[in-house]
């Protein structure tokens, strides 16, 4: 029957597939329930990475980022910095450090510590706003030596307080590879002052501590790492960057315990330093202590052995001997009179005759072609060798030979075009010395930072890597920032050293040498 319903029904039933060779929907929803779960991982994971990436080179301060970026070669050590191209900053002194730190609640004074702990690991790059560097007289409590499980690994901490505001304590890091520590022990005594300058010093706070008696308490560093020479002798001592840190021994340095003795023994030196108290009273830990108003200098970069000793006027090209008896005497002369020592210049000059009434006139004398003074007579006056102690005596000393105009020793005269020269063959031991137009571009104690002017005279090339470093004798002031200077062959700056950065940047170092 070809309308049958049963066999429509059937046929259709025996055409459709078999259910149980179909894949299960429900094992479908499982698998693709699984792949989500796993992409979801993987995205978290990544992201997690990502942060995890981010915090680590954002906080360098924290000893676990400290740790991995250490063992990645992602951080640099502690560098030295010159002081013409340090990070810019605040100068504050003892009261307004008290005064900004005191005021600070917990939590802002812990991420005050954290930018500026962040910004020294990072070598002051980048930097957001100025860097707080600190001014003032310090009186030595009492030094520590540093080791291993602190912060800094070598090199010796001090502690110290204001003498303008007493409530303000200091650890001054004096950081030093392991020779130079007996050194700064014996320097470093109880009752020693510490000169911490703008000029010369750049002592940056890199921890901030609130004690509970109200006080407060800094740890600072000078990023110039110089040179120091006390009151005792042979207490002279140079810093060194540290090579490592030991991120996970945090900062401050010195503990209560430790503060706790050096209050005591800064106690018996101010006994000590009363009149009426006798030595033998003093108890046998604090012995070694420091003189009544001995201060730690900072030590000049030393010259070479030619300049250590102050120039005495040298010989002139043609001197003729004292005139006692009218018999003329075998040395050269250039005029037909007797003559004073001529005046050296840096050019080519003839000397100022001067007559002498109580010597009769002479016949004139042939001129000699080159007048040169014999043998004899420059060995008459030898130059004297400086020792090593003269050397940094004078590098230390504020004070030199300062001339009339036109009459400094002959050296060769360079301009700012000529200097770059210099710092790549060097001066060959000869006296250099620098003329042209500057415009000041930094001021402050005995230096002044200038800047080669366009319109100074004989530049042949460009002069904008070229910063001139002065320093100016005692007695004599610093021009104001934002001045113009100008030097010619009668008045020019004396060329100290010369160096070359690795960025291009050339440093001149001169000193003034002529009188206003």
């Amino acid at each position: 029957m070809p309308n049958d319903p049963g066999r429509n029904s059937d046929r259709a039933w025996f055409n459709e597939p078999d259910r149980e060779s179909l894949p299960s929907s429900r094992s479908s929803d499982g698998g693709l329930f699984g792949w989500t779960v796993l992409i979801i991982v993987l995205i978290g994971f990544a992201i997690s990475c990502w942060v995890g990436s981010y915090y680590i080179f954002g906080h360098p301060e924290k000893p676990f980022s400290h740790e991995v970026l250490t063992r990645l070669n992602k951080i640099d050590p502690p560098k030295r910095f010159e002081l013409t191209a340090a990070p810019r900053g605040e100068f504050l002194r003892a009261p307004q450090i008290f005064d900004r730190f005191s005021a600070m609640k917990p939590r802002q004074l812990a991420r005050t510590n954290e930018i500026f702990l962040r910004n020294y690991i990072r070598n002051f790059k980048p930097v957001d706003g100025l860097v707080p560097y600190v001014v003032g007289t310090f009186n030595i409590l009492d030094s520590y030596e540093l080791t291993s499980s602190d912060f800094f690994v070598s090199g010796v901490v001090v502690l110290a307080q204001s003498k303008e505001n007493p409530n303000l304590l200091i650890e001054q890091i004096f950081t030093s590879n392991k020779k130079s520590i007996p050194n700064l022990h014996r320097s470093l005594l109880t009752g020693l002052d510490i000169d911490l300058k703008r000029e010369n010093e750049l002592a940056a706070i890199i921890n901030v501590e609130q004690l509970k008696d109200g006080r407060v308490k800094i740890s600072t560093i000078s990023i110039l790492y110089p040179s120091y020479e006390s009151a005792q002798e042979n207490g002279t001592f140079s810093l060194d960057p540290p090579d490592r840190l030991n991120v996970k021994a945090g900062l401050p340095l010195i503990d209560k315990a430790r503060q706790n003795e050096a209050e005591v023994k800064y106690a018996h030196f101010r006994r000590k330093s009363k009149p009426g108290v006798k030595e033998k009273e003093m108890p046998k830990p604090v012995a070694e202590l420091a003189s009544a108003n001995q201060r730690l200098m900072r030590v000049e970069k030393p010259l070479p052995a030619d300049e250590a000793t102050p120039t005495p006027t040298p010989p002139p090209v043609a001197t003729p001997l004292p005139l006692a008896a009218p018999t003329p005497l075998p040395v050269a002369t250039t005029t037909p009179t007797p003559v004073v020592s001529p005046t050296p210049l840096l050019a080519k000059a003839t000397p100022t005759p001067v007559t002498r009434k109580a010597i009769p006139a002479r016949p004139t004398p042939t001129p000699s072609p080159v007048a040169t003074p014999p043998p004899a007579m420059l060995a008459t006056t030898p130059a004297p060798t400086p020792t090593p102690t003269q050397a940094i005596a004078a590098s230390n000393s504020k004070e030199w030979t300062v001339y009339e105009p036109g009459r400094m020793p002959r050296g060769r005269l360079l301009t700012s075009s000529d200097v770059s020269e210099v710092a790549a063959k060097g001066s060959s031991g000869e006296r250099i010395y620098l003329q042209g137009n500057f415009n000041v571009t930094a001021s402050g104690g005995d230096r002044a930072v200038l800047r080669p002017s366009q319109r100074s005279s004989g530049l042949g090339s460009r002069t904008d890597g070229v910063r001139i470093i002065v320093q100016y004798p005692n007695g004599m002031k610093a021009p104001s920032d934002g001045s113009f200077v100008s030097r010619d062959s009668r008045r020019p700056f004396q060329v100290m050293d010369v160096r070359e950065s690795t960025g291009g940047q050339i440093n001149v170092y001169v000193r003034e040498v002529t009188k206003p």
